[in-house]
């Protein structure tokens, strides 16, 4: 049994995403710590091969892109990757797919302040000493733009646009200059732990890859969504990825492989090194910069995630609340932030770069799942909803859907053993959540309700694409 799914609610969420505010959250939300730190992670587990398992990401992620770009104009409600896993395959396919992609979004929160400290510290020798200060500097970064979230989705796209150029302007441009420092033997060995580290080092790379899917979760919030979320998708996949592999062939280029893996600021070493120390001072403050637009946008994305299935009855019902003032999900909003919060105490018992390369790996697993769901939603709902999709559309579906399902189960592969088995767990021990939310009220049938709600969401698309 479970509760009727509960409508929407009648204090509205604002549209006030452009296609702009939309581009800038998926690059914000790709284009931040992911970039500044994870070339130490990718070298040590690939060496310079990592510049391959970049490559290799960025092809796969095409697919991913184009996987979210055809279902978020198809589907235009807020939540995401949730909506098409139970428009497709029912409630607890939904209930998986949110569940994952919220304490990915919220735990991920805790790994993006981490690099932006990271980089802070290299500025402050008092701050790269003191755990306390640490500790209060990010607390206050997180709960500073949980507020600015909670104002309003405009504020928070004017702050995301600003902070786009801030990054992208010095950073492609130092990048331009660090490229003739590229020395050939820095690259040898090529793969010294051979070429199956192509896994483990795509599994990193996933990392920035999350958030292409930004523009498909606020999508109540979007303007004109039939054309914002397709175009949004696909611009913002296309400037991250010229920006990640131009950064990953400078940085592999200009240091020895040993350098990037144990530094905490690996682009701002390389551009020290091949331009002088001034440039690599504004790499530092770009990368803070960078940093903190990743986490406005994943604490705006974290408010998002849950709202959908909170209102279908089958997530914390308390997370559909919408500020009747500014029009946000406000209760989700801090509920998000203050699960990142206490994820910082992890700053007491690991290194900076340990609490980050923990949180990344188990962040990924759990922010694949939702991936994996939207490729297969995507074959299914174009063999069985054939009339929201043209003849060609659904051919293309059909090589599209499968070439992201496989590139996704890889690299869920590629996390590791250890890594596998928390994210499954925490997967798992969800189950007995869904058990409540779906029998707390046994007033209705879950068959029952699982159709009225996918009927509503059918509507909610159909409205939304006349839009």
């Amino acid at each position: 049994m479970t509760a009727s799914p509960t409508p929407h609610s009648p204090i509205r969420l604002v549209r006030g995403l452009s296609l702009l505010g939309a581009v800038a959250l998926i690059v914000g939300n790709m284009v931040g710590t992911s970039l500044y730190t994870l070339p130490a992670s990718v070298a040590k587990a690939a060496g310079p091969f990592g510049i391959v398992a970049w490559l290799f990401t960025a092809v796969g992620y095409f697919f991913v892109a184009l996987v979210y770009a055809s279902l978020g104009t198809r589907y235009p409600r807020t939540g995401g990757p949730y909506v098409y896993a139970r428009e497709a395959f029912g409630e607890f396919a939904g209930f998986q797919t949110v569940w994952a992609y919220w304490f990915s979004a919220v735990i991920g929160n805790a790994a993006i302040v981490t690099g932006v400290i990271g980089y802070a510290a290299g500025f402050s020798p008092a701050l790269g000493e003191s755990v306390w200060l640490q500790f209060g500097l990010a607390q206050a970064l997180i709960w500073g733009l949980c507020l600015i979230n909670v104002i309003g989705v405009k504020q928070s796209a004017r702050l995301q646009i600003a902070i786009m150029f801030l990054n992208f302007v010095p950073l492609i441009t130092l990048m331009l200059l660090t490229l003739p420092s590229f020395d050939s033997a820095n690259l040898t060995p090529f793969a010294p732990k051979g070429f199956g580290s192509l896994a483990a080092g795509a599994a990193l790379v996933v990392w920035a890859y999350s958030g292409i899917e930004s523009a498909t979760v606020p999508a109540e919030e979007v303007q004109r969504p039939e054309r914002t979320i397709r175009r949004g998708t696909m611009l913002g996949y296309a400037l991250g990825t010229m920006v990640f592999l131009l950064s990953a062939v400078a940085v592999a280029g200009v240091l020895p492989n040993d350098i990037i893996a144990s530094s905490p600021r690996p682009v701002a070493l390389a551009v020290e090194r091949a331009v002088g120390p001034v440039a690599g001072t504004v790499i530092g403050i770009t990368a803070m910069i960078a940093g903190a637009g990743t986490l406005n946008g994943w604490i705006l994305m974290a408010g998002r995630i849950p709202l959908a299935a909170a209102q279908d009855g089958i997530f914390f019902r308390g997370l559909a609340s919408i500020h009747p003032r500014f029009g946000t999900p406000h209760v989700g909003l801090i509920t998000g932030t203050a699960v990142a919060s206490v994820m910082l105490l992890m700053y007491f018992v690991k290194t900076l770069l340990g609490v980050f390369e923990f949180i990344v790996l188990l962040s990924v697993l759990t922010t694949l799942l939702p991936h994996l769901f939207a490729a297969a939603s995507e074959l299914m709902l174009a063999r069985r909803d054939p009339e929201r999709y043209t003849p060609g559309e659904r051919r293309r579906a059909h090589i599209v859907a499968p070439i992201a399902f496989v590139f996704v189960l890889y690299t869920m592969y590629g996390v590791g053993a250890e890594v596998v088995l928390w994210g499954f767990l925490v997967i798992l021990a969800g189950t007995p959540l869904y058990v409540w939310f779906a029998t707390r009220d046994g007033s209705v049938g879950a068959s029952e309700a699982g159709r009225s709600t996918r009927e509503q969401a059918r509507r909610s698309g159909q409205a939304g694409t006349s839009g």
